[in-house]
């Protein structure tokens, strides 16, 4: 016999701002780089930052939710006999709800373990990081 059990978590706000400023930077740095071959963004309109742009390093700007466009899958090379640099496909995604959106889609397990003691590594990170862009894993 088996009944399920449903355990609702509400995150703080600095909880959110920790974990995205973690995801991110593990993102940034080793855990979607084999796929993410840029990710670019401009000054999000009617928000104020410190600096010119905001830092897909900080917790309190991720959770502005600005967007940004992530180029994946991209090629250089010979394409029909004219020389370009780079070809390359294009997802926008939102700072915030692509990571919410990601953990969402998580397993049940993986999501206790994440939420109870931010244990994820750059496999987890990117695998957020994807389903969220994605809605499914499709690299690695």
């Amino acid at each position: 016999m088996t009944r399920d059990i449903t355990i609702s978590y509400s995150p703080s706000a600095d909880w959110w701002k920790g974990m995205l400023e973690d995801l991110w930077v593990t993102i940034l740095e080793g855990g979607s780089n084999y796929w993410v071959d840029k990710i670019d963004y401009d000054k999000p309109e009617g928000m104020l930052f410190k600096d010119d742009l905001p830092s897909l390093k900080s917790g309190p700007h991720l959770a502005e939710n600005f967007e940004v466009t992530i180029y994946h899958n991209g090629e250089y090379g010979d394409f029909d006999g004219e020389k370009r640099e780079f070809t390359s496909e294009v997802a926008k995604v939102k700072t915030f709800d692509v990571i919410y959106d990601g953990v969402k889609l998580l397993s049940d397990d993986v999501k206790t373990v994440i939420m109870n003691n931010g244990d994820w590594d750059a496999n987890d990170a990117d695998h957020i990081f994807q389903l969220g862009v994605f809605g499914e894993v499709r690299y690695g």
